[in-house]
Protein backbone atom coordinates (compact mmCIF):
# COMPACT_ATOMS: atom_id res chain seq x y z
CA UNK A 1 0.00 0.00 0.00
CA UNK A 2 3.03 2.38 1.07
CA UNK A 3 4.07 1.67 -2.80
CA UNK A 4 0.68 2.79 -4.54
CA UNK A 5 0.75 5.88 -2.30
CA UNK A 6 4.65 7.12 -3.25
CA UNK A 7 3.69 6.66 -6.70
CA UNK A 8 0.56 8.18 -6.35
CA UNK A 9 2.12 11.25 -5.06
CA UNK A 10 5.23 11.15 -7.27
CA UNK A 11 2.12 11.38 -10.26
CA UNK A 12 0.54 14.18 -8.78
CA UNK A 13 3.23 16.14 -8.42
CA UNK A 14 4.83 16.00 -11.40
CA UNK A 15 1.10 17.30 -12.57
CA UNK A 16 1.03 20.28 -10.29
CA UNK A 17 4.47 21.33 -11.52
CA UNK A 18 3.55 20.67 -15.17
CA UNK A 19 -0.05 22.82 -14.43
CA UNK A 20 2.28 25.52 -12.73
CA UNK A 21 4.26 25.74 -16.10
CA UNK A 22 0.67 25.83 -17.67
CA UNK A 23 -0.58 28.60 -16.14
CA UNK A 24 2.39 30.36 -16.11
CA UNK A 25 3.18 30.04 -19.84
CA UNK A 26 -0.37 29.94 -21.23
CA UNK A 27 -1.13 32.15 -24.50
CA UNK A 28 -4.57 32.84 -23.38
CA UNK A 29 -6.95 33.49 -20.26
CA UNK A 30 -8.92 29.82 -20.56
CA UNK A 31 -5.41 28.10 -21.01
CA UNK A 32 -4.33 29.25 -17.66
CA UNK A 33 -8.29 28.78 -16.34
CA UNK A 34 -8.07 25.27 -17.17
CA UNK A 35 -4.70 24.77 -15.29
CA UNK A 36 -6.27 26.65 -12.41
CA UNK A 37 -9.01 24.29 -12.40
CA UNK A 38 -7.33 21.17 -12.97
CA UNK A 39 -4.50 22.16 -10.39
CA UNK A 40 -7.50 22.80 -7.83
CA UNK A 41 -8.38 18.71 -8.66
CA UNK A 42 -4.56 17.59 -8.60
CA UNK A 43 -5.19 19.90 -4.71
CA UNK A 44 -8.31 17.65 -3.71
CA UNK A 45 -6.84 14.48 -4.59
CA UNK A 46 -3.38 15.37 -2.75
CA UNK A 47 -5.77 15.62 0.23
CA UNK A 48 -7.42 12.56 -0.45
CA UNK A 49 -4.55 10.47 -1.01
CA UNK A 50 -3.45 12.32 2.57
CA UNK A 51 -6.53 10.81 4.16
CA UNK A 52 -6.49 7.26 2.42
CA UNK A 53 -2.46 7.36 4.05
CA UNK A 54 -3.89 8.80 7.80
CA UNK A 55 -6.64 7.41 7.94
CA UNK A 56 -8.11 10.55 9.68
CA UNK A 57 -11.19 11.77 7.95
CA UNK A 58 -10.91 16.13 9.56
CA UNK A 59 -10.30 17.12 6.29
CA UNK A 60 -13.30 15.79 4.11
CA UNK A 61 -15.02 19.56 4.78
CA UNK A 62 -11.87 20.14 2.95
CA UNK A 63 -12.34 18.70 -0.16
CA UNK A 64 -15.85 19.65 -0.35
CA UNK A 65 -15.24 23.78 -0.16
CA UNK A 66 -12.22 23.51 -2.90
CA UNK A 67 -14.31 21.29 -5.03
CA UNK A 68 -16.80 24.30 -4.90
CA UNK A 69 -14.54 26.57 -5.00
CA UNK A 70 -13.49 24.82 -8.34
CA UNK A 71 -16.62 25.22 -9.94
CA UNK A 72 -17.68 28.41 -8.80
CA UNK A 73 -14.02 29.54 -10.40
CA UNK A 74 -13.82 28.00 -13.41
CA UNK A 75 -17.70 29.15 -14.49
CA UNK A 76 -16.74 32.66 -13.16
CA UNK A 77 -13.58 32.92 -15.39
CA UNK A 78 -15.75 31.09 -18.70
CA UNK A 79 -18.43 34.05 -18.30
CA UNK A 80 -15.23 36.55 -18.01
CA UNK A 81 -13.56 35.00 -21.14
CA UNK A 82 -17.30 35.16 -23.44
CA UNK A 83 -17.14 38.80 -22.88
CA UNK A 84 -12.63 39.19 -23.31
CA UNK A 85 -10.90 39.77 -26.54
CA UNK A 86 -8.00 37.53 -25.35
CA UNK A 87 -9.45 34.68 -26.53
CA UNK A 88 -8.45 33.61 -29.89
CA UNK A 89 -11.57 33.85 -31.62
CA UNK A 90 -12.01 32.99 -35.58
CA UNK A 91 -10.47 35.69 -37.78
CA UNK A 92 -12.93 35.41 -40.73
CA UNK A 93 -16.17 37.84 -40.83
CA UNK A 94 -19.70 36.94 -39.83
CA UNK A 95 -20.53 36.93 -43.68
CA UNK A 96 -17.71 34.88 -44.86
CA UNK A 97 -18.82 32.66 -41.92
CA UNK A 98 -22.45 32.53 -42.67
CA UNK A 99 -21.86 31.51 -46.34
CA UNK A 100 -20.12 28.44 -45.06
CA UNK A 101 -23.25 27.26 -43.44
CA UNK A 102 -25.69 27.45 -46.39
Amino acid sequence: MTIVLVIAAAMLLVAAALLLVRMTLGPTILDRSVALDVLVAVTVSTIGLLIAHTRVTYALPVLVVLAAFGMVGAVSVARYASRSEDVDADSRPDEQIEGDLR
